[in-house]
């Protein structure tokens, strides 16, 4: 197997929750007597975490938000995505499909993702996605959020893992950075139709460019090079 652990971004990459996400903020943008945004823009801020991703629709809508203003806005923006989440996601195609072979395979796999814990592993849950995983890394314990390599490096000493072992799998910027901080291979997962997406996807330097999600399992259990 050349990739006996797997680490995978959540958002974007295993599960769609854009449509969630969009709704949320819009709710805390109209609270706030601001313009709406569409998924196209909020899809352009995907893995900045809630936080940053306020931060890019403040700056987008009016004028810029100082950091009291973010802190206080926050709290209700989080509220409204945990009451959202899930009400439109959808797990991408082939993913349910490729974790059954990777597990029965013997791949050891865990989650990082900067998204809030509570949420994500309510996300989860109702989308049968657990049990696939050993360990779950969040933005909001002590841990540094990605792309800050802290989290991957707890996550491999959990695993028992070594960096040339492991494959991180994401779908942004924020991902490839991550796993190039960590001294990981990288592979970037681009589920978009639209050519323009797609080769903003390929121009981020990853190792590799996945078309498809279920290329992940020939990857991942191929030889060594």
């Amino acid at each position: 197997m050349r990739f006996p652990v797997v680490l995978f971004d959540l958002n974007g990459t295993l599960v769609d929750t854009l449509s969630d996400l969009t709704a949320a903020l819009n709710e805390t943008l109209t609270h706030l007597d601001r313009p709406l945004l569409d998924e196209a823009q909020v899809r352009t801020w995907s893995g900045e975490g809630l936080r940053g991703l306020l931060r890019s629709a403040l700056r987008a809508t009016g004028p810029e938000p100082t950091d009291l203003e973010i802190n206080e806005w926050l709290h209700d923006f989080r509220a409204r995505y945990a009451a959202h989440l899930g009400q439109r996601a959808r797990v991408y195609p082939g993913v349910v499909e490729t974790l059954n072979a990777l597990l029965q395979a013997g791949a050891r796999m865990a989650i990082i993702t900067n998204k809030p814990e509570a949420p994500s592993l309510s996300l989860l849950a109702q989308l049968h996605l657990a049990g696939y995983f050993d360990y779950f890394m969040t933005c909001d314990g002590e841990i540094a959020r990605k792309p800050d390599p802290t989290g991957v490096f707890r996550l491999l000493e959990q695993l028992g893992a070594m960096p040339a072992q492991t494959l991180m799998v994401g779908s942004s910027r924020i991902d490839r950075e991550t796993a190039q901080n960590a001294g990981i291979t990288c592979a970037l997962v681009q589920h978009s139709d639209v050519e323009s997406a797609r080769v903003q996807v390929r121009g981020l330097g990853a190792d590799f460019v996945l078309d498809d999600f279920a290329m992940l399992r020939a990857l991942v259990l191929g030889p060594r090079t």
